[in-house]
């Protein structure tokens, strides 16, 4: 007797019955137009509907055994938010993803020892193994030939590690194309928009100085170390009773009257009683703060962490218009940003302040849980909405004699001038080191990280891999690496 494995899962006391057939293929409906006169109906479309697969199995139930706690494991593998994968034995070569039908009663099948698991797919094909392509050139063009074996077509995911800018970017598959931004003649002027001047990725304390002065509510104390060559951790949180921990500080090479400060953070507790932050301040004229971005969990008896995008430092101001929290998650998302990974930032364009706070979907880079808000400081009563930022400051810290946080990095600092034209020109949409990816599947293109789906061609459409032969073309062809990955299907 055979098996399967569902939700990473396989149970050794499961069997499926002797004699039970997989469905060759998903149901279809035919949909077809009568028309009075006319012999028979022409055919409309053919629409594939959910597969559903009810196996009968049998349960070995092992002689000492609690029937109890047999039914609680049972319930917490088959019982799935959303669809999983499940692999039978006999086809293991092939994935479906499928949830339970919410019929399933685990009470009979551990009592009676048989029953049937009816398993609905909502993406009704066959998921062969992951396809990965890496683009190369050929005859000028950055490209990849290959043969879809499915039996319908493919929704890719690419990703390009950008090596030059451009103001598009065209993926071509056949007379099929998807394009961000818009190719331009020779003699048009392209510029960077938003020129990135700063950008430190974390892998060299040679870099920055110590900071040793108290800056907004941070004692600075104890070292910085890297952690394994990609992020700035706390080695040594030194001595304190309030916040404390250590601090560092690096000159931003250029003026800039406008710009976005960018920084992608980590912060996670594994238990109640960790507290901590991480936070990055720009500094001004005198070493006042102008911008903070920091995220903390203030709380020893609870795991809540709280992120903040604000101007200025309000302990530090007499004068109480030049501070102003934009954004702060705390009372509109409690909890929300637990277990943090993603990136904070601030824009100022004019007098209008921009904040952002985005966690990144689980094992990407790619903005999920985000919230926005924005302040235009209309009659310019915060000193800071004119001020040009001289340095920035890096800080981990942990509150007295609390236990520090499990993990808290300082993992990427980006700091962009952005430039004013006064005669038509068009802007690059990427630059050297950016990452770029497109999701057919979920309609999503995004650069860092952010939604880019207002640079897409609305004459476009998202790439798809078609049955049989293949020709992916990506323009211009020096924009960097590019990656395809796709999951043949079948019917």
């Amino acid at each position: 007797m055979s098996s399967f494995k569902f939700n990473n899962e396989r149970k050794k006391y499961i069997q499926i019955a002797k004699g039970w057939k997989r469905p060759t293929w998903a149901p279809l409906k035919r949909n077809f137009l009568r028309t009075p006169g006319y012999p028979g109906a022409r055919l409309l479309n053919t629409q594939t509907e959910m597969r559903v697969l009810s196996i009968p199995v049998g349960v070995i139930v092992p002689d000492d055994a609690d029937l109890e706690m047999l039914k609680e494991e049972i319930a917490t593998w088959l019982i799935t938010d959303q669809p999983v994968e499940l692999i039978f034995d006999v086809e293991p070569n092939r994935t479906y993803l499928a949830v339970v039908d919410d019929s399933f009663d685990p009470d009979e099948f551990v009592t009676l020892g048989i029953g049937t698991l009816k398993f609905i797919c909502p993406m009704p094909y066959k998921l062969g193994p992951i396809q990965n392509k890496t683009l190369a050139i050929e005859n000028s063009d950055l490209k990849s030939n290959f043969i879809n074996k499915g039996s319908v077509e493919s929704n890719p995911i690419i990703d390009i590690t950008v090596g030059a800018k451009s103001p598009f970017l065209d993926v071509w598959n056949g007379l099929e194309y998807f394009r961000l931004g818009y190719p331009v003649p020779v003699q048009t002027v392209v510029v960077s928009k938003e020129e990135r001047i700063l950008w430190d990725e974390m892998t060299d304390l040679t870099k920055w100085t110590p900071y040793t002065q108290k800056i907004g509510y941070i004692q600075p104390a104890g070292s910085f170390k890297v952690w394994q060559g990609y992020a700035f951790y706390a080695e040594d949180y030194g001595n304190g009773t309030a916040w404390h921990g250590p601090v560092m500080t690096r000159a931003i090479p250029q003026d800039a009257t406008d710009f976005i400060l960018d920084c992608q953070f980590t912060l996670q507790s594994t238990r109640v009683g960790q507290m901590g932050s991480v936070t990055v301040f720009l500094l001004g004229d005198n070493d006042e703060v102008m911008t903070m971005l920091d995220l903390t969990d203030y709380y020893n008896t609870m795991q809540n962490i709280n992120g903040r995008v604000g101007v200025g430092w309000m302990e530090s101001e007499v004068n109480k218009d030049n501070y102003r929290i934009i954004e702060s998650t705390g009372g509109i998302r409690e909890g929300s940003f637990n277990g943090f990974r993603g990136h904070l930032s601030m824009k100022r364009e004019g007098n209008k302040w921009s904040a952002k706070v985005s966690k990144y979907r689980a094992n990407t880079e790619i903005d999920n849980d985000t919230v926005l808000d924005y302040w235009i400081d209309i009659s310019n009563t915060s000193k800071y909405t004119t001020m040009k930022p001289k340095k920035i400051v890096v800080a981990v810290t942990k509150y007295g004699n609390n236990d520090a946080m499990e993990v808290a990095f300082v993992e990427d600092v980006k700091f962009y001038k952005i430039n004013h034209f006064d005669k038509d020109v068009t802007p690059y949409i990427f630059d050297i080191g950016d990452k770029i990816q497109i999701d057919t599947e979920k309609s999503l293109v995004t650069i860092n990280g952010t939604n880019a789906i207002a640079l897409k061609d609305i004459f476009s459409s998202f790439p798809v891999i078609k049955r049989g032969k293949n020709e992916v073309i990506i323009r211009p062809a020096n924009v960097g690496i590019a990656k395809l990955t796709y999951r043949e299907r079948f019917r």
